[in-house]
């Protein structure tokens, strides 16, 4: 009998072993580190506003960081089976930074590659398409992937609102649309400060951003 309790136990093991072996670099949703929220932005004298980066870290099963993991902020989801955009408020440009990631308009998705530390690195162009209370999504605008396998949900900011000649006054214009709109919608392009709702600490983000400058432009084109 004891003999056989071994023979189980060491099935077992071996089991838990070619488990995890299988499992060893499959990016894992648990022990993956992404953002709640991402920040659109606009660029200046061709250089992208440094308030919108952000990075997400590849993790498999065992909590090891997986490095060349393929990255991927995808905008879009299917509704009865076709892709439409996730987020129609909000855009993204048909060019991005290049050596860090990599825009595909026809997928609307912006791919980037984990370095050896297993972290992919982002700074998206773009912008909303809001006049103020414009149609417009709320919480979790856009899917992460890695390597094909789902991380999770962003909430998609845009600090350029209406998507034309950078963060100015019409920006603040369509926020404050957004912020007194009737029946209190949530539009997840105007929570600034990434807390679930649109308030006063969201106008002080987006004054930063707008005296510092550095988001001049928008997007010279837009995916389709």
């Amino acid at each position: 009998m004891t003999g056989l309790v071994r023979k189980a136990t060491l099935l077992v093991l071996c089991g838990v072993l070619f488990a995890v072996a299988a499992n060893a670099g499959v990016p894992s949703a648990s022990n993956s580190i992404k953002p709640s929220c991402i920040a659109l932005v606009g660029s200046k004298s061709g250089t992208t506003d440094p308030v919108g980066q952000f990075t997400v870290t590849v993790k498999d099963l065992a909590n090891n960081v997986i490095a060349n993991s393929t990255v991927v902020v995808d905008f879009t989801q299917e509704y009865g089976g076709n892709p439409v955009t996730l987020t129609p408020d909000c855009r993204i440009g048909n060019s991005q930074p290049a050596g860090t990631q990599t825009v595909d308009c026809t997928a609307h998705t912006v791919r980037s590659t984990t370095n050896v530390s297993g972290v992919a690195t982002f700074n998206i162009i773009g912008g909303a398409q809001n006049a103020g209370n414009s149609p417009g999504r709320g919480a979790g605008g856009a899917k992460v992937f890695a390597d094909g396998v789902l991380l999770g949900t962003v909430t998609v900011e845009a600090f350029d609102e209406d998507g034309l000649g950078g963060v100015a006054g019409n920006d603040l214009s369509a926020w404050l649309g957004d912020k007194f709109a009737s029946g209190a919608p949530y539009f997840g392009r105007s929570d600034f400060d990434c807390n679930g709702a649109i308030g006063g600490n969201d106008l002080s983000v987006w004054l930063g951003v707008k005296f510092a400058t550095n988001s001049t432009s928008s997007a010279a084109v837009y995916c389709p």
